[in-house]
């Protein structure tokens, strides 16, 4: 999956600080009928398809009331007109793993600190819910290389500036996500990391936390073909 189209027009600054007033970030557990039509109208504006779950399976990130901590996470930016943003992710504290899966900013809000804010949000949500936090946060960023122009790829470099400021940093790894439908290619992506709690930051702890990325996030076990690829890419960076 993928998420940072809403993250090209972000404050140099990388704080929240600058939110626009009246905006504010909240977890959710249901969604409005409006507010997730929002939702879906702001993620379609987002991502291309090869980069879309289904709406149905958006919904379903969204965890229950009453739901354990850990699990999924649904954090939305309310303005008075209604959901102008939103960030999705997944907390396995099993392995002490966290995954930005999805934040997106409607366009007429970007650049307005709504995307820090979503960020922010989640992290600290994860941070702070559960009594094993996790050791890493990671997310995917579309290849800038492989962009389909000059503009998309200054927009690739600016969202990388931007998560790098917000001090992640990059995974030397050929990430490639499956296809998410019949017909849609393989994406390749850059992963990010965000250290946490006692980050074990040796290659080879590394390399696990990438295997078990592709096993929680996308089902595929160490011997797919995906995941060896991505294993050897490591081994020889």
């Amino acid at each position: 999956m993928a998420r940072d189209h809403d993250l090209s027009g972000m404050p140099a600054s990388g704080e929240s600080g600058g939110l626009e007033g009246e905006v504010r970030i909240c977890p959710v557990t249901q969604l409005t009928r409006s507010d997730a039509q929002a939702v879906v109208r702001i993620f379609h504006a987002a991502f291309p398809p090869e980069q879309r779950i289904e709406d149905a399976a958006l919904m379903q990130l969204i965890p229950q009331p009453h739901e354990e901590p850990g699990g999924h996470s649904f954090h939305v930016a309310m303005s008075p007109a209604g959901v102008c943003g939103f960030a999705a992710g997944l907390h396995v504290t099993s392995i002490g793993l966290a995954y930005i899966a999805y934040l997106a900013v409607e366009e007429s809000r970007r650049g307005k600190g709504v995307g820090t804010a979503l960020f922010r949000s989640l992290v600290d949500h994860w941070a702070a819910a559960h009594p094993r936090p996790p050791h890493w946060v990671f997310l995917e960023v579309e290849r800038p290389e492989l962009a389909r122009d000059s503009t998309a790829r200054e927009i690739c470099r600016r969202r990388i500036g931007f998560l790098e400021r917000l001090g992640l940093t990059r995974i030397q790894a050929d990430f490639q996500a499956p296809p998410l439908g019949p017909e849609l290619p393989v994406v390749p992506y850059w992963i990010y990391m965000l250290p946490m709690r006692e980050p074990d930051l040796r290659s080879d702890a590394i390399e696990h936390a990438l295997t078990n990325l592709y096993r929680e996030v996308y089902g595929l076990p160490e011997g797919h073909p995906l995941v060896l690829h991505c294993m050897k890419s490591m081994q020889g960076a």
